[in-house]
């Protein structure tokens, strides 16, 4: 008979970070790029939502069925107190893995503000979503996936496929109505922009590794000495969603109030977020 290893026998450690989407920006990419610094930790980012650009095994709408994912990380991450992947996945994909899982594997959602996730999903786009070669097979399918026909029935501006801003606006404010699915999937939600308290960040750490890891007084210091560092593949942007609004055109204002319902409005308020009227 052949024994089974007794690592297997443990509790997961795998974790889940849901978002809807990343799109290069800051707040998103530096939560796992320190969960790396904890030598226990090991944290992928947007890793099955990055593949589809570069292999052609799925189209960029889908991703690994993702109980036998949750397997493959356990395996993958025997040597660490922790794995996990960030952005890959929505919350509302993670009924059927805490159903099967329950508190083995923990799942935490973050949100953003609007105006300001907004911005990175248009930037994303209008800068070709980082393709070297110049590609543009990854913008294709976003267009070809936009909900044109919902924008030509609500009278908004036409465009063409070369105007990135202004579709991929209207997409982006349709993609905010989606988070409503996220908000009621029972997955916990959190503002992104709390983890610039390290008392937050050091909470976010023991609920995703069930307290498995902690970082010491100088590993926060470590970590908090880049919270304001653009990373390689970053623009320093002036993310402050009041500067955002204020630089809208008027025809993306008029757009972001016909696409967005107040229900969507008031759900991101539950936040803690200030919308400009």
């Amino acid at each position: 008979m052949v024994a089974i290893r007794s690592e297997l026998q443990q509790n997961y450690r795998v974790f889940f970070v849901t978002a809807q989407g990343y799109a290069a920006d800051h707040w998103f990419g530096w939560l796992p790029k320190v969960l790396n610094m904890h030598p226990e930790i090991f944290a992928l980012l947007a890793h099955e939502g990055s593949r589809p650009k570069y292999f052609k095994e799925r189209t960029r709408g889908e991703r690994p069925d993702l109980l036998m994912f949750a397997e493959f990380l356990n395996d993958m991450g025997m040597t660490y107190n922790a794995i996990g992947d960030c952005y890959s996945y929505r919350a509302h994909q993670m009924p059927l893995l805490i159903a099967k899982y329950r508190r083995q594997i923990t799942v935490l959602n973050f949100t953003r503000h609007p105006y300001a996730w907004l911005e990175f999903y248009v930037r994303w786009r209008a800068s070709n979503m980082r393709m070297p070669d110049g590609s543009t097979a990854p913008l294709d399918w976003e267009w070809n996936s936009a909900k044109h026909d919902l924008f030509q029935s609500l009278g908004l501006p036409a465009y063409e496929k070369n105007d990135v801003e202004i579709w991929a606006s209207y997409q982006g404010m349709y993609m905010l109505n989606e988070h409503l699915e996220d908000f009621r999937s029972g997955i916990p939600t959190m503002p992104i922009e709390t983890i610039t308290n390290p008392k937050q960040f050091q909470a976010i750490v023991s609920y995703l590794t069930k307290n498995n890891c902690t970082y010491s007084p100088q590993m926060l210091d470590q970590v908090y000495s880049i919270v304001n560092t653009p990373f390689r593949g970053e623009e320093k942007i002036n993310a402050t969603p009041s500067v955002l609004y204020e630089q809208w055109p008027d025809w993306k204002r008029a757009a972001f109030h016909r696409i967005v319902p107040p229900a969507v409005i008031k759900a991101f308020e539950s936040f803690g977020y200030k919308f400009i009227e």
